[in-house]
């Protein structure tokens, strides 16, 4: 078992002293989401409903932006390339690199921010590993990672915590044998249960990730996503992208009908607003990103290849 220790960082701030507090304090009022500046992205790192929602947030190459009610407003400041973003009810979990300028260390590590990004807790790995396989329960926060870079404290696999990174425990990954994988998909609140997407299929493993079951052999699962019941996934088959319903202990998978622009690009994110189910978000590999509140019979475009729609 691997024991890390945490620190606590404010984004943005290297000050000692009597200063600490009230410039942490000015800080973080500086920080919100407001008119966007730069209506454009290049890079989409991750989207889902950090905090509890009800606001769509999207991580890019350069930091935060958020979808409600008005439209879409950018992270005023932190504008940090937070990589395997994950969100969690209180806030979110991620990995990457800081924004250029900052003192701090390049990759990041494990953080978690509970104040939509004003500062962040550097968990575990600071300067050592940016994790680009990253998972969360949304409300277990139970956190899986697959590591590609190996350190002294976590070699290469599949490894959970469910102390926000303080001990580590690596899985054996029995069943699993595809050699290219989408994605990790943590079960929102069943620490034991994680699902993998993958190029022959969708695994699912109910013990941590020591042994996993071939849920179908859908060829090319571009992502999955998993709900209290079961959960979502995107493949792309026969140059058309799919998206469907499963759910755990049952071979039955719904279909969910795709807006009709979106037919050849293939999905690379999905998230699922945790108070509406029928509430989803898609983004493509294109940049594309829709939302339909009504299970698919509906798609609203909020971004067009990499472009905010407003």
């Amino acid at each position: 078992m691997i024991v890390i220790k945490k620190i606590k960082l404010y984004v943005g701030l290297i000050i000692v002293g009597g200063l600490l507090s009230a410039c942490s304090t000015d800080k973080e009022k500086s920080y919100s989401f407001d008119k966007v500046e730069n209506n454009t992205f290049e890079h989409l790192h991750g989207l889902g409903y950090i905090n509890g929602g009800p606001e769509l947030v999207i991580s890019t190459h350069d930091g935060l932006y958020e979808y409600g009610k008005d439209g879409w407003r950018e992270a005023t400041s932190e504008k940090h390339d937070y990589m395997g973003f994950q969100a969690i009810r209180e806030g979110f979990l991620s990995s990457g690199h800081p924004e250029p300028g900052t003192n701090y260390k390049h990759p990041l590590g494990l953080i978690k921010s509970t104040d939509q990004g004003a500062s962040f807790d550097q968990l575990a790995f600071y300067g050592e590993i940016d994790f680009h396989y990253l998972a969360a329960g949304y409300d277990s926060n139970a956190i899986y990672v697959f590591n590609e870079m190996p350190t002294k404290e976590m070699g290469k696999g599949l490894h959970y915590s469910t102390d926000e990174g303080s001990t580590w425990n690596q899985l054996s990954m029995k069943g699993y044998n595809s050699e290219l994988m989408s994605n990790l998909a943590a079960h929102p609140s069943r620490k034991d249960v994680i699902a993998i997407g993958s190029k022959d299929g969708l695994y699912l493993s109910e013990n941590h990730g020591d042994n996993f079951n071939l849920l179908n052999d859908v060829k090319m699962v571009t992502y999955v996503t998993m709900t209290e019941s079961g959960g979502l996934y995107a493949s792309f088959e026969n140059e058309v992208a799919k998206l469907r319903t499963f759910a755990i202990g049952s071979e039955e998978e719904i279909e969910i009908q795709l807006p009709t622009i979106q037919q050849i690009e293939p999905i690379a994110f999905i998230a699922v607003n945790p108070e509406n189910q029928e509430e989803i978000a898609i983004a493509t590999y294109n940049n594309d990103i829709y939302i339909t509140k009504d299970n698919g019979l509906n798609w609203e475009t909020i971004a067009d290849s990499g472009g905010l729609v407003k």
